[in-house]
C-alpha cells in the first residue's frame, strides 16, 4: 500500500495492518510534514504529519461509525463511515440515513496544537532541508462531496427512515474565509504563545488514546487532511455558539487545517540531526565538550567557570517530580559588562540559539513586564484558553535579559509578571487563569538570567561573571573569532552534543554513595552546609557527569562540583 496515496477508505478496508506498517520510521518519515509545507499543495483527504505542541483541549465531541446509504433508484441499502471525515461522501441518487442506535454512535477528542514556541531556525531550516517535497498537482474537484447539513435532513418526513446527528456533533465546518463581520485577527484565530506570525496551526480530531495527551505535549501526529472547501457552508443553519466561538472553533481549513489523526507519538526532543534511534551514536561528547568549553569561556571573556555552569544549564532538565522538580538548574550569570557599541547579552543568545533547538530571548523591559500576558487565560466568551509567554514545551530555553529593566514603576501586571516568573523558576509550575479559580500545569523551561547586579528573580545557582580586563576590550574582535571557530563541522557536533548527553541514562554507584555520605558528614562538621546544598551538589555533579558523557556518577565528577561550588561560593559578595 502507497502511504503517501492512500485514501481514507483504503485505510479502513485493513486499519490494524496499515497500522503496523506505520509504525516503522522509514514509512513515517516519508509522510508529508506539512510544518515544511503549504497547504493548499495538498489535497483534501491526503496523510499528512504534522509536528505540534498541544496548546488547548476542546471538549469531544460525537461522529456516526456507521451509517446506511440507499440508492434511490435501485434501493440497495450500503453502509458507510464519517470516522476520519468531517464530511459524508454523497453522489446523486444516494440517500443517507442516520442510524437511531447509540451503538453507531462514537466519540472523538478534538485539540489545537501549534508550531513548537521558540523553535529556532536552524532547526527549521533542517526540517525544510528535509521534508519539503515538490508541489503535488492541483486539489482534485469536491463536487461529489455534500454538506453534513444537507445530509442531515434527508426524508425529514419519514423519521423511522433517517435520522439526525446529536447536537453539538462534530461533522460540521468552519466559517467563511473571510467573513462578512471578522470578530478576530489573524493573530488572534493562530493564539500563540510567542505571538509568531508564520506559526501553524492544526485542529486534531484523535480517536485512541487520547487520555495520555496533556496540555504543552510535543507529539507528531499522523492522519488525513480535512480541507474541503464545502465544510465552510456545513455551518450555515447550525446551533454551535456564539459568532465568536463559532470563529474560533470552526476557522476557514485554509488557514487553520483539520487533521484526523490515525496515530501519534510523543517526540524525546526537537534535534532534528538525531532520531530517537541514534542518540546514543558513538560521538565523542568529553572532545566535544572541551570545544563547547572553549567557545563559551570566549563569549563570557574568558571566565572558564562561568561556561562550566552553562554548559550544566544547557543540558538540565527535570528527571522527577517530589516534593520538588528534581534536576532543575536555573543560572542567573550576573556582573556582565557595559560596552558602548555591543550589546553583551543579545550577542550570547545569538549563539545560544545557533545550539539549542528551541529558544526564546526575553528582554525584561519595563514595558513588557507591565502589557505582557505570562500566564494562558480562558476566555469563556469563545470557550477557548488564549496563550502566554509561559505556554512553552519541555527543555524550550528562556533567556531573561535583566539589563534591559529601566527605573519606573511596574503596575498590578508588572508585579503579578515578577511573581509569576519567579514561581516558575523555582518551582517549575505555572497557573493558568481560569478567572474563577486558577489551574496549576508544571513546566520543564531552563531559565537563564542574564543581569548587570543580581537578580531580582530567584535562581538554583547565581554566579557573578570575572571578565578579563583584555577581553571587554577586545569583545567584538572576541565574537567574530567565536563565529570563526564554530565551524560547520562543529556546529553540527555540538548539536547533537546537548540533546545527547541531556538524554544519558544516569545513575549512581553504591561506592560514590558511601563517599557522598561520608563527604557530607565531614562537610556539615566544618561548616553550616544544609540538606539544600547536598541537593545542589547532587544536582551539579550529575549535570558535570552527563555533560562528559558518563551515566554513571564517579568520584571525580562529584569532587569536581564540590570545586565549582567552592569556587563559585567564593566569588560572591560577603
Amino acid at each position: 500500500m502507497d502511504f503517501l496515496h492512500i485514501s481514507i477508505d483504503e485505510w479502513l478496508l485493513n486499519e490494524e495492518e496499515n497500522m503496523k506498517r506505520l509504525q516503522h520510521d522509514a514509512i513515517w518519515n516519508k509522510i508529508p510534514l506539512i510544518n515544511t509545507n503549504e497547504i493548499h499543495n495538498f489535497n483534501n483527504g491526503t496523510l499528512v504529519r504534522f509536528r505540534g505542541m498541544i496548546q488547548d483541549m476542546y471538549g469531544p465531541e460525537y461522529y456516526m461509525e456507521t451509517f446506511e446509504v440507499r440508492n434511490e433508484a435501485t434501493n440497495e441499502i450500503t453502509r458507510g463511515t464519517s470516522k476520519y471525515m468531517d464530511l459524508v461522501s454523497c453522489t446523486e441518487g444516494m440517500d443517507v440515513r442516520f442510524i437511531e442506535d447509540p451503538r453507531h454512535t462514537r466519540e472523538r477528542h478534538c485539540y489545537v496544537a501549534t508550531s513548537v514556541p521558540g523553535l529556532n531556525k536552524w532547526v527549521q531550516d533542517c526540517e525544510r532541508t528535509q521534508f519539503t517535497i515538490a508541489a503535488p498537482p492541483a486539489a482534485s474537484s469536491t463536487s461529489q462531496k455534500r454538506p453534513i447539513d444537507d445530509v442531515m435532513d434527508v426524508d425529514g418526513d419519514n423519521p423511522s427512515g433517517s435520522g439526525s446527528l446529536p447536537k453539538k456533533v462534530s461533522n460540521s465546518g468552519s466559517c467563511k474565509e473571510t467573513p462578512a463581520n471578522p470578530l478576530c485577527s489573524m493573530e488572534h484565530l493562530l493564539n500563540h504563545p510567542l505571538g509568531d506570525a508564520n506559526a501553524k496551526v492544526c485542529h486534531l480530531k484523535v480517536y485512541n488514546e487520547s487520555d495520555s495527551l496533556k496540555l504543552n505535549d510535543v507529539c507528531e501526529f499522523v492522519g488525513f487532511l480535512s480541507i474541503n472547501p464545502l465544510i465552510e457552508s456545513a455551518l450555515a443553519d447550525t446551533d454551535l455558539g456564539t459568532e465568536l466561538e463559532l470563529q474560533i472553533h470552526h476557522p476557514p481549513t485554509s488557514v487553520i487545517p483539520r487533521i484526523h489523526v490515525v496515530h501519534f507519538k510523543a517526540l524525546n526532543h526537537l534535534n532534528p540531526l538525531l532520531s530517537d534511534s541514534e542518540v546514543n551514536n558513538g560521538l565523542n561528547l568529553g572532545a566535544i565538550k572541551k570545544d563547547l568549553l572553549t567557545l563559551l569561556s570566549q563569549l563570557f571573556m574568558g571566565d572558564v567557570l562561568a561556561a562550566e555552569y552553562l554548559i550544566c544549564h544547557l543540558i538540565s532538565e527535570i528527571y522527577s517530580r517530589r516534593d520538588i522538580p528534581l534536576g532543575k538548574f536555573s543560572l542567573n550569570i550576573f556582573n556582565l559588562p557595559k560596552l558602548e557599541s555591543i550589546d553583551v547579552v543579545t550577542e550570547i543568545y545569538k549563539f545560544l540559539e545557533r545550539l539549542v533547538p528551541a529558544s526564546h530571548y526575553l528582554p525584561l523591559t519595563l514595558e513588557n513586564m507591565n502589557t505582557l500576558s505570562f500566564t494562558p487565560k480562558k476566555d469563556y466568551d469563545c470557550n477557548r484558553l488564549t496563550s502566554g509567554i509561559l505556554q512553552l514545551s519541555k527543555n524550550t530555553h528562556l533567556v531573561l535579559d535583566e539589563t534591559k529593566l529601566q527605573e519606573g514603576k511596574l503596575n498590578t501586571c508588572g508585579i503579578q509578571a515578577v511573581k509569576t516568573l519567579a514561581n516558575a523558576i523555582k518551582d517549575q509550575k505555572v497557573a493558568y487563569d481560569f478567572n474563577y479559580y486558577p489551574i496549576v500545569y508544571e513546566c520543564d523551561i531552563p531559565f537563564l538570567i542574564l543581569s548587570e547586579g543580581k537578580s531580582m528573580l530567584p535562581s538554583d545557582v547565581g554566579i557573578p561573571l570575572a571578565p578579563e580586563e583584555a577581553s571587554i576590550k577586545t569583545f567584538s574582535e572576541i565574537l567574530q573569532a567565536a563565529d570563526h571557530f564554530l565551524n560547520p563541522e562543529l556546529l553540527t557536533n555540538i548539536r547533537k552534543y546537548l540533546t545527547q548527553a541531556r538524554l544519558i541514562k544516569y545513575d549512581i554507584s553504591e561506592e560514590v554513595q558511601v563517599v557522598i555520605q561520608e563527604e557530607f558528614v565531614r562537610m556539615r562538621q566544618n561548616s553550616n552546609i544544609t540538606a539544600e546544598d547536598l541537593h545542589g551538589l547532587l544536582v551539579l555533579s550529575r549535570l558535570i557527569c552527563l555533560s562528559e558523557g558518563n551515566g554513571t556518577l564517579n568520584v571525580s565528577c562529584w569532587k569536581k562540583a564540590c570545586e565549582m561550588e567552592a569556587k563559585r561560593k567564593a566569588r560572591l559578595p560577603k
